[in-house]
């Protein structure tokens, strides 16, 4: 096979206590064209002088402050290209660990189909053994996601290659053709997000674009998952909630766009329920972790004031992606039914 070059992004902050399954894993892969990045954001541990003394083939892009994962992963991502050998770019979080062949079937499943633009893994809990984290994303007509199969016991249901929606980023193939292509001011994830669904908007804009997603179940990952940012914590919410409207506002047709919004009073009804009336699911655990009763409601009005400050950015960012798209709008509808993710479990994500 001709090895087609491929560079492994992994962006770091404060994770040392994750970094030598991540990186011994990632710099024993079998495939024989790669290079390592670890962008690190701003790290306060000792994180950069662990990678220096016991990985020093691995190049460490040292960053001053914590630029968000969008940013962050996008200033690797841009070193990276810079190298015309790069085909491919893997995006992988730190508390990962690699089967040795992730790459090669990775690889290998990319390259069956020039429409192709990436590729899933399958992931799986780090201390969960058998149960799935993600194997590609499903979206919702509000502008959600999800990782499909999550908290899936594996019996083979995905063992098949097929098509998806996206991928999660924490473990995800891409290939530079479709990267460059979607790119807008040379940012791949868009970093006003900084956090949370910069994913499922990039997978959204290459959608547009005419590009697929595939999965591929012989490659192997284990992720420890939400380990940098605890789960259900008020910074987590925040910004899903904000970067949802993100997410629609560019890369919804007008259509979708007032779908979404017309669903949205329902996900904070359905927030509500869990907080006050269940006392369960993640938003009630949310109200748990916060310093006060009235915090979420803090979180979503904060949220707003933050989208009115971007509304003109993103209007700017709509214009771009709806003037170039490929697709026709009516493939969204066919999209949110196939790929299709219950409102009712997404709610909270």
């Amino acid at each position: 096979m001709n090895a087609k070059k491929v560079a492994i992004i992994i962006l770091n902050w404060n994770g040392v206590q994750f970094l030598e399954n991540c990186l011994t894993s990632a710099t024993q892969q079998t495939y024989p064209n790669f290079d390592c990045y670890v962008v690190d954001n701003g790290s306060t541990d000792e994180s950069v002088q662990f990678i220096t003394q016991k990985y020093p083939q691995v190049k460490i892009l040292q960053l001053a402050s914590n630029t968000g994962f969008a940013c962050g992963n996008n200033i690797g991502i841009q070193k990276a290209l810079k190298d015309p050998e790069v085909e491919y770019i893997f995006t992988l979080n730190n508390d990962t660990k690699l089967d040795k062949e992730c790459l090669l079937h990775l690889i290998q499943t990319a390259e069956t189909s020039p429409t192709i633009g990436a590729v899933a893994p399958k992931m799986m809990f780090f201390y969960e053994p058998g149960l799935i984290d993600s194997i590609g994303i499903l979206v919702s007509p509000d502008g959600g996601g999800i990782n499909r199969g999550h908290k899936e016991k594996d019996t083979g249901q995905y063992n098949t290659s097929e098509e998806v929606f996206g991928v999660c980023a924490g473990a995800a193939l891409y290939k530079r053709k479709a990267l460059e292509e979607i790119a807008y001011h040379n940012e791949f994830f868009d970093n006003s997000f900084f956090l949370y669904l910069e994913d499922i908007d990039l997978n959204w804009r290459l959608r547009l674009m005419g590009w697929k997603t595939v999965t591929c179940p012989d490659a192997l990952v284990l992720h420890i998952h939400s380990a940098t940012n605890i789960s259900y914590s008020p910074l987590k919410a925040y910004y899903v909630n904000r970067n949802r409207y993100f997410l629609i506002i560019k890369n919804f047709p007008l259509r979708y766009l007032m779908m979404a919004l017309l669903l949205t009073p329902y996900r904070y009804i359905q927030l509500l329920n869990s907080m006050f009336v269940k006392k369960s699911g993640p938003s009630y655990q949310l109200k748990s972790k916060s310093s006060n009763a009235f915090e979420p409601f803090f979180i979503v009005l904060k949220g707003f004031a933050s989208l009115l400050y971007h509304i003109p950015l993103l209007i700017k960012k709509r214009r771009h992606i709806q003037k170039n798209k490929k697709v026709l709008s009516q493939n969204v509808g066919n999209w949110l039914h196939t790929y299709k993710a219950n409102v009712n479990t997404m709610v909270y994500k």
